[in-house]
């Protein structure tokens, strides 16, 4: 059995908010593995769990828990203020002694949403916005020329605030306190993205995840930490988003769930093979299971940067069998967790008609990242043209690829025996450095090409 890097690792679908279509994405996927979802937008009512799953918001991880709350009832009517009600609506406005003071808007089940706040020159200077419980969950102080908000504070139940932002007169984010239950202030973020990041920086402190996201702004925040946390897990569900250029992403992702078999073979046609793109079909109950296996082949993040390489031997087993041996070493640094997570095979190519053979590489000797593979190669199977024939050997290590044609530093270990294989005369050779195989028509081919030649 595969070791896996953590002992109970958890998935985390992380999306901006439980909207119906986040739903249905998670729905639809037979995850059939723990799994927990992180959203980010501010949700006082949103749910703790859906499914299976504990949803873990962000504002309700930095407001702590609360003990029971007893609902809060908030009549319509109020002493010493008459009201209008707007027709057929749950939106009422209030006067004291003639002057307009505020505005409260209801759910339709009747509990107290939102209330703003009007001073004498009818301009709005506060909003204070309720929970489903009738508490304060957010309170705005307005800017009376703009009629936006110029500080928002987010407050428990108890009143107290644990966090406030402050937005620039353009709207745009200025500064994001964070405190703790006894005011201390925990974090000062300039931005929504720097917010989101050390949130997420602490999720990944407190647990190994397997970050997944559907959406390409929280990609760009959750790749920006894989940089950061080398043992993050990384994947991307495309669903109504896309990557924009998804072959280039590839490297950095642990995971790429594609819900079209044309977008899947289209990426990997681009990307070369990888064992961390996956084709999902978004139909519903059609999804199959892949988060087991996602867990099982997921990359350690190794350092690798190239390899090299080396003819050992090579000779012909028989007219169309040619036997190569050769020395593999890797460039970089791999963790424990990655050892022995590599696929080696020898690949031929005809250069001109771009027909392809593949044949296992095998490894008879493993010493850090310096190996001693070989193989038989069937060079027949790429004849369709007179060519050059290209000899690579080929490497998947925890999703990364490596190609490299093999180096020769002894010419002396080149054969110069040419084979005849059905009127093709092939001839190994070195060829800048490396180790290639010639073809030329012989005698039989050019034959029969003079007897069915037209007249």
């Amino acid at each position: 059995m595969m070791t896996i890097k953590v002992s109970t690792p958890k998935l985390a679908y992380v999306c901006s908010g439980l909207q119906a279509a986040k739903k249905f994405s998670i729905n639809t996927i037979d995850w059939n593995y723990p799994m927990e979802i992180i959203t980010l937008n501010h949700e006082p009512n949103g749910p703790s769990s859906f499914k299976d799953a504990l949803v873990i918001n962000m504002y309700n991880y930095f407001k702590g828990s609360e003990p029971q709350k007893d609902k809060i009832e908030h009549p319509i009517e109020q002493e010493g203020l008459t009201y209008i009600q707007e027709p057929n609506k749950p939106v009422y406005r209030y006067y004291h002694n003639g002057r307009y003071i505020k505005y409260q808007r209801f759910t339709a089940s009747g509990e107290l949403a939102v209330i703003d706040y009007f001073n004498e020159n009818r301009q709005r200077f506060k909003r204070e916005e309720y929970d489903s419980s009738g508490y304060v969950h957010s309170l705005m102080y307005m800017d009376l020329e703009t009629n936006k908000p110029k500080q928002h504070l987010y407050l428990r139940a108890d009143g107290t605030c644990y966090m406030t932002k402050w937005y620039k007169n353009d709207g745009t984010t200025e500064k994001i306190v964070i405190f703790d239950e006894k005011e201390n202030i925990v974090n000062v973020s300039c931005s929504e993205n720097e917010l989101s990041y050390f949130f997420l920086s602490r999720l990944i402190n407190k647990t190994k995840y397997l970050f997944l996201t559907s959406e390409n702004e929280i990609y760009t925040t959750l790749k920006s930490l894989s940089v950061k946390y080398s043992s993050m897990y990384l994947g991307f569900i495309e669903t109504n988003e896309m990557l924009d250029s998804p072959e280039k992403e590839i490297d950095h992702l642990d995971a790429f769930v594609v819900p079209s078999l044309k977008r899947y073979h289209d990426t990997v046609q681009k990307a070369g093979p990888r064992t961390n793109i996956y084709y999902v079909s978004d139909e519903p109950f059609t999804r199959k299971r892949f988060a087991d296996k996602l867990i099982d082949q997921v990359p350690f993040n190794n350092q690798l940067k190239n390899m090299d390489v080396e003819l050992l031997t090579s000779e012909w087993q028989s007219k169309s069998d040619l036997y190569l041996s050769a020395k593999v070493e890797f460039k970089g640094d791999i963790s424990a967790h990655s050892v022995g997570r590599h696929k080696m095979y020898w690949k031929l190519k005809n250069q001109k008609s771009g027909t392809e053979s593949i044949f296992n590489a095998n490894v008879s000797s493993e010493e850090a990242l310096m190996f001693t593979v070989s193989g038989t190669l069937r060079v027949h199977s790429v004849l369709d043209q007179l060519s050059t024939i290209e000899l690579y050997l080929c490497c998947e290590w925890d999703n990364r690829f490596f190609a490299s044609s093999v180096r020769v530093n002894d010419p002396k270990e080149i054969p110069s025996l040419e084979r005849s294989i059905s009127g093709w005369q092939i001839t190994l050779a070195e060829e800048n450095n490396h180790l290639r195989v010639h073809t030329a028509e012989g005698f039989r081919r050019k034959l029969m090409k003079r007897l069915f030649v037209k007249k």
